[in-house]
């Protein structure tokens, strides 16, 4: 059956026009492709990329009883053979350009393609030709990025079309209220994956009975601001009701790596962790996931439970975003006073003392913590509730001997005699870069 298909037209080396309609006209001996109508070429300027000349473009109307994919073949074969070299900079110069536009009614989102193209409606020198072709932009189908899905099923639907399209995918499980930390991993998943997908949900599972659930920021709209400024594919924001219906009774088992720290501390917090994460797995099966190093304990638990499941993904930790003074970014900074944010940094100060120490020869685990300590212990804001070095890695205590390689985590509260502290966690590797 023929379908309408409209190519995006351009160049910008040599000689132009030529080379466009040299393409056209091979364009047109493929079997299965009939030319039926080419716009003017317009000379735009380039959008993107490094220095290079001016364009000409245009939009060409097609006739084809190609496959999208197959189409989009014939179209990069065609560039090759006019000289354009794979693997040169993005946007850049190049003597002939053909972009798939439209492809008849169909929305197509693979790794190889997406159709209506992802940024028709931000192109005067396409949505011209368009109109000039008869085609009203204002009537086409506007991508949106991020999708916002609430409902469980369309969100595995959407994932399970990226993996049918070979797309690589990645997922970024968060609580919502986000800040620079988690844009930072978004953009490594961006570079990662050809499909990221966050994943908005405060989980009732992971908070105490006295704990601050029902006051955690919410910030929803500047939420989808910052997704769709770090080029988010899709957010996932369901209802409570809706990842945990009536009658919902399992929980994931956490073991080792749960002990002690926060695990002692919030003892229902990493079962309600593991068992949201796991079903976000199950609805999303990503092939990557990405959580920041700030939360140590709980990336230890997850890559335990990712293994011992055998979810297929690659867990990634992402380094430890921080402010000019060294407070680790997190959601509930939002929350300190005045005094207590100007206090807060002190839980850096006292990691980055201990990890001077180490690298300049101390390794006896108790003259490390109590460097730390004599730091934490200037501060009167701040509570401290637990100082460990633990082992790089599972997080287990260490060997009795010299500490040659381990991570120290803190946590201290502020605000701690008011209706409301503030828990504050960061960790340092020692014996490593700072912030490894």
């Amino acid at each position: 059956m023929a379908v309408i298909a409209y190519i995006g037209l351009g160049a910008n080396l040599g000689e132009r026009e030529a080379q466009i309609r040299a393409g056209l006209a091979a364009l047109g001996r493929v079997p299965g492709v009939r030319v039926l109508d080419v716009s003017s070429l317009r000379e735009t300027a380039p959008v993107g990329g490094p220095p290079q000349p001016p364009y000409l473009n245009g939009v060409a109307r097609l006739e084809t009883a190609l496959s999208a994919p197959a189409l989009l073949g014939v179209c990069q074969q065609l560039e090759r053979d006019a000289g354009r070299v794979a693997g040169g900079p993005r946007n850049g110069p190049r003597p002939l350009d053909l972009d798939l536009l439209l492809y008849g009614d169909e929305r197509i989102d693979t790794a190889d393609l997406i159709v209506p193209h992802p940024r028709l409606h931000e192109r005067p020198f396409v949505l011209e030709p368009l109109r000039e072709l008869g085609v009203e932009p204002a009537a086409l189908p506007r991508p949106a990025r991020p999708l916002v899905v609430a409902d469980p099923e369309e969100f595995a639907a959407l994932n399970t079309g990226w993996l049918h399209g070979r797309c690589r995918t990645g997922l970024v499980p968060t609580m919502g209220a986000l800040h620079e930390g988690h844009a930072s991993l978004l953009r490594i998943a961006r570079q990662t994956c050809d499909r990221v997908a966050a994943t908005i949900f405060v989980n009732p599972l992971q908070f105490g009975p006295k704990e601050d659930f029902a006051r955690y920021p919410r910030t929803l709209e500047r939420d989808l601001a910052l997704l769709a400024r770090e080029g988010a594919d899709a957010v996932f924001v369901p209802e409570t009701s809706a990842m945990y219906p009536g009658g919902f009774v399992s929980r994931i088992a956490v073991g080792r790596e749960a002990e002690g720290m926060e695990g002692a501390a919030r003892p229902d917090h990493f079962s309600g962790v593991a068992t949201v994460v796991a079903k976000l797995f199950a609805l999303a099966r990503p092939t990557h996931a990405f959580f920041g190093r700030k939360d140590a304990q709980q990336v230890a638990v997850l890559r335990r439970m990712t293994r011992d499941l055998g979810f297929p993904i690659g867990l990634v930790e992402c380094p430890t975003v921080r402010e000019a003074d060294g407070l680790a970014l997190s959601s509930r900074n939002v929350y300190l006073s005045p005094e207590d944010r100007r206090a807060a940094p002190v839980l850096y100060r006292a990691l980055r003392a201990a990890h001077a120490a180490h690298a300049a020869g101390e390794r006896r685990a108790e003259a490390l913590l109590a460097v730390a300590r004599g730091h934490l212990a200037q501060e009167p804001r701040a509570r401290l509730e637990y100082l460990e070095l633990r082992r790089e890695g599972d997080l287990a205590p260490l060997a009795p001997g010299p500490v040659t390689f381990a991570r120290l985590l803190v946590v201290a509260r502020f605000a701690a005699d008011g209706p409301h502290p503030v828990r504050l966690l960061d960790n340092l590797s020692l014996g490593a870069p700072l912030d490894a």
